[in-house]
């Protein structure tokens, strides 16, 4: 009876150092449960059967809650990230006009019919455009520094925001399978009536 109730134990234990595991992961985990505690082997013996009944969708309950919350956090992070770079739109396509009609002035020397007159074209335009390229250069550079920055803020919120998830989902699920291992080594345990569990 240990060396089952140990084993069982092992299989949860993997969800606990995890760092913040994926609702896929959690649910490995809650399907690998699921299989050792309707083996034959955990319904033989002592074991409270009713406990697999009554504990099993539980905690299938805060898998599923960890899902929701764990997604609720990628959503509301993509969105962010969606606003976040569409705010910057006007900004780029400010540039791009820049850029655009910068390179036009000098493609204009191309057309000139002798060579003399393309370096005569160059050497007049050639500065101020490269003065334009470099200022156009500076603003995107500090454009997406800020995108960067924002981006990174709200990447550290969906970091908490799935920790904090996944700690709810420890302690509610860890609660609840300590109730069940405490129901499947007492075959007098009172099963609760309630869902007061989840």
């Amino acid at each position: 009876m240990l060396f089952k109730t140990v084993t069982l134990l092992l299989a949860i234990g993997a969800v606990y150092v995890a760092a913040v595991p994926t609702p896929t992961e959690i649910e490995t985990e809650a399907s690998m449960i699921n299989l050792l505690l309707n083996t034959p082997a955990m319904r033989a013996d002592v074991y409270n059967v009713d406990c697999m009944e009554h504990y099993t969708p539980l905690l299938k309950g805060h898998v599923d809650k960890y899902t929701d919350d764990f997604n609720a956090c990628q959503y509301k992070y993509d969105n962010g990230q969606s606003e976040i770079d569409e705010s910057f739109k006007g900004a780029r396509d400010e540039l791009t006009i820049s850029v655009k009609d910068t390179c036009i002035s000098l493609i204009t020397c191309d057309g000139k019919t002798s060579n003399s007159d393309a370096f005569d074209c160059l050497a007049i335009w050639g500065p101020s455009a490269s003065k334009e390229l470099e200022q156009a250069s500076y603003k995107a550079t500090d454009n997406n520094t800020s995108l960067k920055r924002k981006v990174s803020e709200i990447e550290q919120t969906r970091a908490i925001c799935q920790t904090e998830a996944h700690r709810t989902y420890i302690k509610n699920h860890g609660e609840c399978y300590n109730e069940m291992i405490s129901c499947l080594n007492d075959p007098d345990w009172d099963i609760p009536t309630t869902d007061s569990a989840l």
